[in-house]
């Protein structure tokens, strides 16, 4: 690449402990911020009101925790390598938000966003009780429904959808999950342990699914009333369609 072209980087993060009751807008503020003190090369929009050229591939869920979350950020010309762009911005970041790899993207790359397909995640009892009893084995009864029927709400309108293709591999523990995912997922980086459920779901613009969704059903499948902020939600990986 010459070095007179500007480029985009796609960086991943973690975000765990108390940082994880901030929200989108607060997060992405205090990304710009880490990198105008890092004194980073980034690159800024045209116009009145500048801004740094950075987005997420999907804003993640006010109490929720990942160690697979994606931002990008476009750098100018003369910019530094991704192993110094990351050791120069985590020394400005924190112990529950940094970052743990950045990729630098082809020419012509438009945004994570657009080419997120899916996204595996691990939901974690924080209390005893916070899961029905049995619980694996009841939520093999529940996949093993014909259909999983619910409604899916937006802000403009709802529509039905069977949740059981949506669940594409689920496992209970860590290392069964990456036996059928056929891969290593990044380092777990959270604090809590626990009875958990890993799944990995669709999270394209056309088709999401959370595991919030999946767990209401489940818990309404069993009869089964959970405690408030029984059980922790944590993104542990993200896939993309090929860039080029």
């Amino acid at each position: 690449m010459e070095q007179n072209e500007r480029y985009k980087t796609r960086m991943r993060f973690t975000k765990t402990g108390a940082v994880r009751f901030i929200g989108h807008l607060d997060l992405m503020r205090f990304f710009q911020k880490a990198i105008r003190r890092a004194g980073l090369n980034v690159a800024y929009s045209q116009g009145y009101s500048p801004h740094q050229l950075m987005g997420f591939a999907s804003p993640l869920g006010v109490g929720a925790t990942t160690d697979g979350d994606y931002i990008d950020v476009e750098f100018v010309p003369g910019s530094d390598e991704p192993d110094e762009l990351m050791r120069r911005l985590n020394e400005c970041l924190t112990d529950e938000v940094f970052i743990t790899g950045i990729e630098r993207m082809p020419e012509g790359f438009k945004n994570s966003m657009s080419m997120l397909q899916s996204a595996a995640y691990m939901v974690t009892a924080k209390q005893k009780g916070a899961f029905p009893p049995d619980y694996r084995e009841r939520f093999e009864a529940f996949l093993d429904q014909d259909h999983i029927l619910i409604t899916k709400k937006t802000k403009k309108s709802e529509k039905e959808i069977d949740l059981k293709p949506a669940v594409l591999i689920h496992a209970y523990e860590s290392e069964v999950f990456e036996r059928e995912l056929g891969e290593t997922l990044p380092k777990l980086h959270p604090v809590y342990e626990g009875e958990s459920i890993f799944m990995k779901l669709p999270a394209s613009s056309e088709n999401t699914v959370k595991p919030e969704m999946v767990m209401e059903a489940f818990f309404e499948f069993c009869g089964f009333q959970p405690e408030p902020w029984g059980y922790q939600v944590h993104r542990c990986q993200m896939w993309f369609a090929d860039p080029r």
